[in-house]
Formats: structure tokens, C-alpha cells, sequence
């Protein structure tokens, strides 16, 4: 970016919109984090993954789940509900990753 920084943009999706001056036009929708070190794959996998969840709710997650799995949570309900929230955390996290490295082996990375 020109000041230490770096864009790492993902989720792109590409539209074609009717612009009234132009006519038909293609535009990009994506997601986007700034990292300021090395744009490798530990850095902007920490990146997508923050942005999407901070460290606070992610222990609390964590934390959650535990509770459920030693019998410390009692309630049903609650334990059925830390397991499948953590869960779906963890498959989002592997679904990151795998973006992260299939979009750096792509760009030659």
C-alpha cells in the first residue's frame, strides 16, 4: 500500500451492474483485512480469522466447549449448543486456511 502495509482481499465476487452513463459494467465485491508484516500464509490466515471473531470471543468459544466436554456445564441445552458453536468455529477456521493457501499457491506465493 505504499506505507508498510498490505491489502489481502478474498471472497471476491465478481457483478455486472447497469451503470446510467456507461451502460453495463463489472464491478468486485470482496472482504478485506491489512496486515503490516509479511503477507504470508500464518499472517493472513491470523488476519481473516480476527476479523471475523476476536481473540475474546474465540476463548469463550474455547472455553465453552471444555466446560461441555468435562461435565462442568450441566445444562443440555448449553453443552449441545458449545459443542456445535465450536465446531462450526473450527470448520470456518480450516475453511480459511485453505482459502488463504489455495489463493497464495494461485498468485504464486
Amino acid at each position: 500500500m505504499g506505507n508498510g502495509s498490505y491489502h489481502y482481499n478474498y471472497n471476491i465476487v465478481e457483478e455486472k451492474v447497469e451503470d446510467p452513463e456507461t451502460g453495463e459494467k463489472t464491478v468486485y465485491n470482496y472482504d478485506t483485512v491489512q496486515v503490516w508484516q509479511k503477507p504470508d500464509y500464518e499472517n493472513l490466515t491470523r488476519a481473516v480469522i480476527r476479523s471475523e471473531i476476536d481473540e475474546t470471543e474465540e476463548f469463550s468459544l474455547i472455553n465453552d466447549y471444555y466446560a461441555a466436554q468435562l461435565g462442568i456445564e450441566t445444562d443440555e441445552d448449553r453443552k449441545a449448543k458449545a459443542v456445535a458453536d465450536y465446531k462450526a468455529h473450527l470448520s470456518r477456521v480450516i475453511a480459511i486456511k485453505t482459502m488463504v493457501k489455495n489463493d497464495l499457491l494461485t498468485e504464486g506465493y
